[in-house]
């Protein structure tokens, strides 16, 4: 009876590491997702800034 108490308790373990190291693969994933879009918008903005500037000149 104790081993199977164990067992369940052991599998219990696993699955909840299984559990924590996906959702945190899945936080790093947005997380350089969500990089990437705002390097992508950094590097846009200064060029809609100049043709701003050189439509007013």
């Amino acid at each position: 009876m104790a081993a199977i108490i164990a067992s369940i308790a052991a599998l219990a373990l696993i699955g909840t590491t299984f559990y924590a190291l996906l959702s945190a693969a899945r936080a790093r994933g947005k997380e350089k997702q969500q990089a990437a879009l705002e390097a992508v918008i950094l590097e846009f903005k200064p060029r809609q800034r100049q043709q701003a500037n050189s439509n007013r000149g």
